[in-house]
């Protein structure tokens, strides 16, 4: 972990606050936006910051997951009521092999692929999206990312709340 990048995050919740990592993870989360934003690291570093006492550990968790969840949200709704603009960006060159990846985990692993796509750090922001195309229910959709989005940035919380001491 760079130490600027902490410090930058740091700065961040300071004006922004909780809303400020609502928003953080939203745009981690978010198609495309996601791709680009290292939410493992963005996750990692504010957990550190709750070991450091800057935020509490359950409200960053709650509003972390809200974010992350609001996130696929936007993914999955844009693939389901089927965004021109999405599909044209994610057949583009550079996205193909990201996007065969994760179209991979939702034939794999169905519904389920959504929970394990979370876990997948280069092709989670494209899972949500990828599932509202392939047709998936909201009510499967959802049963499947809420609770991937509270184990995946409380795992990540966590590990960066856990092992504080060792980068700071």
């Amino acid at each position: 972990m760079i130490e600027a990048d902490l410090t930058q995050i740091q700065d961040w919740v300071r004006q922004w606050g909780y809303l400020g990592i609502v928003l953080l993870m939203l745009l981690e989360s978010a198609p495309l936006i996601g791709l680009m934003l290292p939410g493992i690291f963005i996750t990692i570093s504010l957990g550190t910051l709750t070991a450091s006492g800057l935020l509490s550990f359950e409200q960053a968790w709650l509003y972390a997951s809200l974010g992350a969840a609001l996130g696929d949200s936007l993914g999955y709704w844009s693939g389901r009521l089927g965004s021109k603009e999405l599909h044209g960006h994610l057949h583009k060159t550079q996205f193909l092999k990201k996007r065969s990846k994760a179209s991979g985990y939702l034939s794999r692993y169905g519904a389920a692929g959504v929970a394990v796509g979370r876990f997948v750090w280069f092709v989670h922001p494209l899972v949500p999206s990828l599932a509202g195309i392939s047709g998936i229910s909201p009510h499967r959709f959802y049963l499947y990312d809420l609770p991937a989005c509270l184990l995946w940035v409380g795992l990540y919380l966590g590990v960066g709340h856990g092992f504080s001491g060792l980068w700071l």
